[in-house]
């Protein structure tokens, strides 16, 4: 028997642009999350794009089939959006999205993973293993230590609330290059991998099988379920957070952080609050 929970949360945008796949029939599972292009299409398009074909899925499909007819599904959506074909559209303004799925079958788990959604597997011994690798969290985290190392400069030690927001506001402008040079770097070996709709995107897929001997829980998460201010590995902790507390308990300590820091001073971060979803899978 599996035991199933889910947490499913809006952040501080308008829209949510996360989007989830619960078939326990079919025993698969996925988190996904969109990402809006700078000054583009919406992230909700691709997620809403995967998560479609997910639920359209045949019994007879792998996973890597499923999102590979997705990914198609989604370049046919962002050139009736934009009325160009998908090479005429550059990265930073394409509609994409991240993805951790599994599906579990009698005696091993298929698994593929997108950008910054992630998969750990807890065995009864305790020990937890990651199955994807945050590579967006690497560009991400440079722009963001240029964006705080700026404010600071304008900073005195005693300055408002109010003041830093304004100052936070005004240098978040001057890293959209940054910002969109990363972009430019999705689906290179530079860069990150994300569904976007191209066929580089399969070939950076990072998916696989594993056996589920001595598997005690599995666990899919989207980066806004991270926990904020971890000095070491922060997914390392996130992951062993969920698996002994629960994802609910998870969701309730990320939301606390953010809560008690609306100004983003004691915990960086490009939001207020990210779009957060995940599922725990418990074998009982």
């Amino acid at each position: 028997m599996i035991h199933f929970s889910k947490v499913y949360k809006q952040g501080s945008n308008p829209t949510n642009e996360d989007a989830y796949v619960e078939n326990q029939k079919r025993k698969l599972f996925a988190v996904i999350d969109g990402a809006t292009g700078l000054g583009g299409l919406p992230g909700k398009i691709a997620a809403e794009t995967i998560q479609q074909r997910f639920c359209m899925g045949k019994t007879e499909e792998s996973l890597v089939d499923i999102i590979r007819k997705g990914n198609i599904d989604l370049a046919e959506r962002t050139e009736q959006e934009l009325g160009r074909k998908m090479e005429e559209i550059t990265k930073e303004k394409r509609s994409t999205c991240g993805v951790a799925a599994v599906q579990l079958q009698e005696t091993y788990m298929e698994y593929a993973q997108s950008g910054d959604c992630m998969i750990f597997v807890r065995y009864l011994d305790g020990g937890i293993q990651a199955l994807s690798y945050d590579h967006v969290m690497r560009l991400d985290e440079k722009a963001l230590s240029d964006l705080y190392a700026s404010i600071t400069n304008r900073c005195y030690p005693t300055v408002s609330k109010e003041t830093f927001q304004q100052i936070y506001q005004e240098e978040k402008e001057k890293i959209v290059p940054t910002l969109v040079e990363n972009r430019k770097k999705l689906n290179t070996v530079e860069g990150y991998s994300i569904m976007d709709g191209t066929a580089e995107a399969m070939e950076f897929l990072n998916y696989g099988r594993i056996p589920l001997q001595e598997v005690e829980k599995i666990l899919l998460l989207t980066d806004g379920m991270q926990l904020h201010k971890v000095e070491e590995d922060v997914w390392k902790e996130t992951a062993n957070y969920a698996m002994e507390y629960g994802i609910e308990c998870l969701l309730h300590e990320v939301v606390q952080q953010e809560e008690s820091d609306i100004y983003l001073q004691k915990y960086p971060r490009f939001k207020h609050a990210d779009d957060k979803t995940g599922i725990l899978l418990k074998f009982g």
